[in-house]
């Protein structure tokens, strides 16, 4: 019998989500500017809008269980 050796990373979930919400709010810029400069600053704004949402939105309320 073999011995198993279970590796539990936990995800990094609040940098997944800065990441998506910086690429996809460039990628809606691009489409929508079509400058560099657009892409840039969508980037941005992305950054900030995932930003507050892992602060504000995301965090769990604690249970009263």
């Amino acid at each position: 019998m073999e011995n198993q050796v279970n590796e539990t990373e936990s995800l990094n979930v609040k940098g997944i989500i800065l990441l998506v919400g910086t690429v996809f709010a460039a990628l809606i810029a691009s489409v929508a500017c079509g400058t560099f400069l657009g892409v840039i600053t969508g980037a941005i704004i992305g950054l900030i809008f995932a930003i507050f949402f892992i602060s504000v939105l995301l965090p769990q309320k604690e249970s009263d269980r």
